[in-house]
């Protein structure tokens, strides 16, 4: 059928409607095209379409930079400017945030527009063509599409890659094959600090009988000048998520540093194979920022930083408050958190293992006067809003990655604790994709009279 496009919500698909006037969501379209599609779920309120071509194109519609576009699932908006696209977001989280009652919202662009992740994962694939290396295809999680080229990676991750690929068809081994968890080669892990210019290598394989370190020694000798850190994982299991059974160090340091300024100060940040950072180094930079300016911070505060992972915010708030304690479910995420605090002598912050929904529900908990929230795209539960009720913070951050869950959680937060949203930013971390992170500040509602 034929639809006209009206606008790009969140997550990235274009709404538009045909001659039915039944809402349509497709991915690849753009404000007032008129497009023609193919309807792959049918639904009394709404469709899932597939573009199938442009009649009329936008004037907005430019030619993407990478020729891999649409057809690899790493991008989204290559078709736009880049002007176009933070419109576009800015537009989609003023829709999703509008009930909070929040202003109108800027989103900080990313000051790099190219080569920006700090972190690819890839994945090994043998499609009839030999062996290859590359990223999901677009909306399939089951076929691959080859890389290079990548533009919005770390320009040094590409050599790395490239010799890597070589080595494993050399040696002969096959990629892995979770129908019958057989194979070798599974996913190729790259991060880049970019404060230092180091590179981690992180090759997970399959389990196999009779590899041994000694195996990778070509490729740890070609890669020694240009990698810092290279490692060896081994994942028997058949869950196609990256991780370990064995973690093997074949070379360098364990672990790469990165370097950030935030409110002027330099912090130093260690880089494992598993740590989590955001994805945009001078991205992260100005978040952190906005997320220690809504805090309001003074010398007295006790800040509870939930889901605190690597402990960056909290490590970034501690020279301005009085005390910091971060929570967090990963217990690698911790042990990382606890070496950044001792390399930032950030003496003042403490961080705790376990799941938020259990800590929460401890006894004799300390009182703390503000939180940090830093969710996963599923945003808060009800047992974190209940605990919120109860202690009564005089300030929250927010810091969400799914402006789609924070509308939720934002509204929970209104009605049940009864805290007002007062300002909100994003900043655009992750260019040519529909991902955004936000920050709201948000206060004790007062009551009148």
């Amino acid at each position: 059928m034929k639809i006209k496009i009206e606008k790009v919500v969140y997550p990235g698909k274009a709404l538009g409607r045909g001659e039915d006037g039944i809402a349509t969501f497709v991915e690849g379209a753009l404000p007032d095209e008129t497009v023609e599609v193919d309807i792959l779920k049918n639904k009394k309120s709404f469709k899932e379409a597939r573009l199938v071509s442009i009649i009329e194109p936008s004037a907005l519609r430019i030619a993407p930079e990478c020729p891999s576009f649409s057809k690899c699932g790493g991008c989204t908006f290559q078709h736009l400017a880049y002007g176009d696209q933070i419109e576009i977001k800015t537009a989609y989280i003023d829709e999703l945030l509008s009930a909070s009652g929040l202003p109108g919202i800027d989103v900080t662009p990313s000051p790099d527009l190219w080569g920006y992740r700090n972190k690819m994962e890839f994945s090994f694939f043998d499609e009839g063509k030999g062996l290859m290396v590359g990223l999901h295809r677009k909306g399939e999680f089951n076929r691959y599409f080859p890389v290079p080229p990548c533009l919005i990676c770390d320009k040094d991750m590409i050599p790395a890659l490239d010799a890597v690929l070589d080595f494993a068809r050399a040696s002969g081994l096959p990629c892995y094959d979770k129908r019958d968890n057989s194979g070798f080669f599974r996913h190729l892990v790259l991060r880049k600090a970019k404060g230092t210019n180091q590179l981690l290598v992180n090759l997970v394989t399959g389990n196999r009988e009779g590899i041994t370190p000694e195996f990778f020694k070509p490729l740890v000798e070609k890669l020694q000048n240009t990698t810092a850190s290279f490692y060896w994982s081994v994942n028997a299991g058949v869950s196609d998520a990256v991780m370990a059974d064995r973690l093997i160090l074949l070379s360098g340091a364990e672990a790469i540093e990165e370097k950030i300024k935030v409110k002027g100060r330099g912090y130093s940040f260690l880089i494992s194979p598993f740590s989590f950072f955001q994805t945009n180094t001078k991205g992260a930079e100005i978040l952190y920022e906005l997320a220690v300016d809504f805090i309001e911070p003074q010398k007295t505060d006790t800040v509870l930083d939930l889901y605190c992972g690597t402990g960056t915010i909290g490590i970034t708030l501690a020279p301005f408050v009085d005390k910091v304690t971060g929570i967090e479910l990963s217990e690698a995420a911790v042990k990382d958190a606890e070496k950044n605090r001792g390399r930032n002598n950030a003496v003042n912050v403490s961080f705790e293992s376990g799941a938020v929904e259990k800590w929460v529900k401890l006894a004799d908990k300390p009182h703390f006067n503000a939180v940090v929230l830093d969710p996963p795209r599923s945003g808060i539960t009800n047992k974190v809003i209940d605990y919120i009720s109860e202690l009564k913070p005089e300030k929250i951050v927010y810091v969400s990655c799914n402006p789609a869950t924070l509308a939720r959680d934002l509204q929970l937060l209104k009605t049940g604790p009864g805290y007002e949203p007062v300002k909100a930013a994003a900043v655009d971390m992750f260019p040519h994709t529909y991902h955004v992170e936000t920050v709201v500040s948000l206060r004790k509602k007062m009551i009148q009279g």
